[in-house]
């Protein structure tokens, strides 16, 4: 038998990203394609996994922007040591980041995105003054094994939706015959005033918009509170673009509230989240 080719080696002149360390999405917009043509001839697969720092806006508005990039640097650390022999981590944009994998297929690409899941959430982050905080990330992984390569992103992406919509905190494949999404889903809703919503109440949502295009992180601009027939309306400026003036109607779940906001999640069906994302599409957020 041929002897197998070995991993690629990825350049190390690279611009890394200010704020985690990692190279910027323009080294993998480079890396990609190039790995995709050294491999593709060869029969090697190629995997690629999609990160997400879950609630990563609750760590910015709590505890500043400055913690929120110590989270970020905290995480994409995590993620590059685990990935350090067998790929290469980037900056893909916000709180994502993106692993590229050579010469490996799905069923190793998912053993990589579920160990990098426990160790970030088995690694709290110590900051100076505030108790350890708990981090955790959603993973979606996508190999040439079963996508061609112009879809990888796109389709490693997808998982990672899906496994933020089935709670997240956990690293699932993609899956191309998956059937539409019927479960409940839990989306994290952030309002900027102080609101009278507690846990196992029924909201409606009737101006809303999502956050860095993320249907299950989204901040709600009117809540009406069908049990005391009150509405609540977010003081302030209207966010530029993506504004959804739909209602959705879903059961609140924790509440947190700090300062004048308020945090909770929202328990949606999982047929009203499909309409959610496809509102949002329209709206253009």
């Amino acid at each position: 038998m041929a002897e197998e080719k070995a991993v690629i080696s990825f350049p190390r002149r690279v611009e890394p990203d200010a704020v985690t360390g990692l190279p910027q999405r323009k080294h993998l917009d480079t890396d990609l394609p190039a790995l995709l043509r050294c491999l593709g001839p060869e029969g090697l697969p190629l995997s690629v996994i999609m990160a997400d720092i879950d609630h990563f806006k609750i760590f910015n508005d709590k505890w500043g922007h400055e913690t929120g990039d110590r989270v970020l640097r905290h995480v994409s650390g995590l993620i590059r040591e685990a990935v350090r022999y067998r790929g290469e981590a980037y900056r893909y944009g916000g709180e994502e980041i993106t692993v590229l994998l050579p010469n490996t297929g799905i069923r190793e690409a998912m053993a990589s995105a579920e160990r990098i899941c426990t160790r970030v959430y088995d690694t709290p982050l110590r900051v100076q003054g505030l108790e350890p905080l708990s981090v955790s990330v959603s993973l979606g992984a996508a190999s040439t094994e079963t996508v061609g390569g112009d879809e990888l992103l796109v389709c490693a992406d997808k998982a990672l939706l899906r496994a933020k919509k089935a709670g997240r905190n956990q690293a699932l494949p993609y899956e191309p015959d998956k059937a539409p999404l019927k479960e409940n889903v839990h989306v994290d809703v952030y309002f900027p005033n102080h609101s009278a919503v507690v846990g196992g109440a029924y909201v409606i949502l009737r101006r809303w918009f999502s956050h860095q295009n993320d249907p299950t992180e989204i901040e709600a601009r009117e809540v009406f509170l069908p049990g005391s027939g009150s509405h609540e309306i977010a003081e302030g400026r209207f966010p530029r673009g993506g504004l959804v003036e739909t209602e959705i109607r879903g059961r609140v779940l924790e509440v947190q509230r700090q300062g004048a906001a308020t945090w909770f999640t929202l328990e949606v069906d999982g047929e009203v989240f499909e309409l959610m994302v496809r509102c949002l599409k329209e709206a253009g957020g």
